[in-house]
């Protein structure tokens, strides 16, 4: 065999490694954990139908003027996906969209992959969000026609607020989604300490005077709505109530920014956490059933 001499091009090149969004494009495209399937796609639809079940069964005994149906919306969106289902859904796609590479025993290929970390963590998480909205979404506006389509005009004259909270609860989704892939990184009872946290933090001090409430994504979700719609069904609670805690209620720009920030330190720590990972470790939900 001729032996290629030196500065000669043999036309054998080593692919040169994708960087920034290409890099995204690439760990977007070959997402495959966290993935719907088996028990995961089965609560995730449980969850998200579950309320469309009991709308639909109120429909038929409908009473009430248009406003009722509104108000019962808004109630659904605030404190069933908003606060409960959204975030719990999450959680399990979340962890396992690197917790299932450990659980497979397939890490090394996450760890040695020749993408950025950054690059990795960021496809994965618009893998879950992606996945995510194709439930969420649907269920929400089905949810609305449910709780309108009894009421002449209703859906007419609610059809712009609907549409603003598709897209609030998109950027919760994101938020939440950033949150659980980070703790999945981070602990390795990842589902567990996800759990605690909706149900202290996004079921409970979400509840509490802006001062504790702004700590939590569903609060800052809710103003969001609020302030937009200018609804006082999504009115968050204690708002100017002239109590020890009252304060200015917090304007579009805060609570938009509070959301993004969360989302984007949420990434970050997950970052960090994947460089340092090694491929012996373990990530939190790897050793949750799911």
């Amino acid at each position: 065999m001729r032996r290629s001499e030196p500065g000669v091009n043999t036309g054998l090149r080593r692919p040169a490694t994708p960087t920034g969004l290409a890099a995204v494009r690439v760990a977007l495209g070959t997402s495959t954990a966290g993935a719907l399937k088996g028990r995961r796609l089965l609560g995730m639809v449980i969850l998200m139908g579950l309320p469309m079940v009991i709308f639909a069964l109120r429909a038929v005994f409908a009473e009430g003027g248009r406003g009722t149906g509104f108000t019962s919306f808004a109630f659904v969106v605030v404190h069933i996906y908003g606060t409960l289902l959204l975030p719990m859904s999450l959680i399990w796609m979340g962890t396992g969209a690197f917790g299932d590479e450990w659980s497979k025993g397939t890490a090394h290929y996450v760890v040695g992959v020749p993408l950025p970390r950054w690059a990795l963590v960021v496809g994965r998480w618009l893998a879950t969000v992606r996945r995510a909205l194709c439930f969420v979404l649907p269920a929400i506006s089905v949810v609305f026609l449910l709780c309108e389509l009894p009421y002449p005009g209703g859906v007419q004259e609610y059809a712009l607020d609907l549409g603003w909270s598709l897209v609030v609860i998109s950027l919760m989704c994101m938020a939440y989604s950033a949150l659980f892939i980070c703790l999945g990184l981070l602990l390795k009872r990842a589902v567990i300490m996800a759990l605690v946290y909706v149900f202290a933090v996004e079921a409970a001090i979400s509840k509490l005077p802006q001062a504790f409430a702004s700590l939590s994504m569903s609060f800052h979700g809710r103003n969001l709505l609020w302030q937009i719609t200018d609804r006082n069904e999504f009115e968050p609670p204690l708002i100017g109530s002239g109590g020890p805690f009252d304060a200015e209620p917090h304007s579009i720009g805060v609570s938009l920014l509070a959301i993004v920030l969360m989302t984007a330190i949420a990434l970050l720590l997950a970052s960090v956490a994947l460089w340092h990972k090694e491929c012996g470790g373990s990530a939190g939900g790897a050793d949750e059933e799911t």
